[in-house]
């Protein structure tokens, strides 16, 4: 059963965000970082929308980490983040994912959640994560442009 928990607005995100409803047994949704930590051991899978760099503050990044550690998480990073990783460590490079990712990664969270794959630690380096987005491509993922 998947238990999924949006966090943020998903305006421009929409796709994901709607990808994810449906394939959720239940669908949780909070405003911010600080509103959802109540709901966050209730579920198993956590989306969070950021539209702009330091949208969230890093104490509640780390409260959401803390608070999370064992959940599937991905972060969907809008334009506006493209230079996130290289000027900010706020985020585990594992869970974020860029606009041109978001609907093969999410696909990738699912197969981990249905235990056919196993998941990318949040402890992942950059070579391990572009191979696991790359393994997309083996289960015949559509990849965004």
């Amino acid at each position: 059963m998947t238990s999924l928990l949006l966090i943020g607005n998903p305006f421009g995100m929409d796709g994901v965000a709607d990808a994810a409803r449906q394939r959720a047994d239940r669908v949780m949704q909070a405003a911010g970082i600080r509103e959802a930590l109540d709901a966050v051991p209730e579920a198993n899978f956590v989306i969070l929308f950021q539209h702009w760099p330091d949208e969230y503050p890093a104490d509640e990044i780390r409260q959401l980490l803390n608070a999370a550690p064992l959940v599937r998480l991905m972060v969907c990073q809008g334009p506006w983040c493209a230079s996130f990783g290289r000027t900010r460590s706020t985020w585990p490079a594992a869970v974020c994912v860029d606009e041109t990712r978001w609907l093969s990664r999410l696909e990738l969270e699912f197969s981990v959640l249905a235990g056919n794959r196993s998941p990318l630690p949040w402890t992942a380096g950059l070579d391990e994560v572009f191979a696991f987005d790359q393994s997309a491509t083996e289960l015949n993922i559509p990849v965004e442009n």
